[in-house]
């Protein structure tokens, strides 16, 4: 068992860690990339257009490359 203040604290530390190890900066090229491949997010059909505009705004802050949605039909 474990508190919802610990379990948030552990998951932000991860998000930041990982996102600190796989940041880059820029290409072989010297072109400005400023994101992460180390995060992703994948994004289900259950979820309503603000929820899934909220989390691609998170991830694309986080500097997040991969963020997918499914599409509801």
């Amino acid at each position: 068992p474990l508190d919802l203040d610990s379990a948030t604290e552990m998951i932000a530390d991860r998000v930041i860690a990982s996102r600190a190890n796989t940041w880059q900066d820029v290409d072989q090229e010297g072109r400005a990339l400023k994101r992460t491949m180390g995060i992703a997010s994948l994004g289900g059909a259950p979820l309503d257009n603000e929820k899934n505009y909220l989390i691609n705004k998170l991830f694309t802050a986080l500097g997040a490359h991969q963020i997918a949605k499914q599409a509801r039909v």
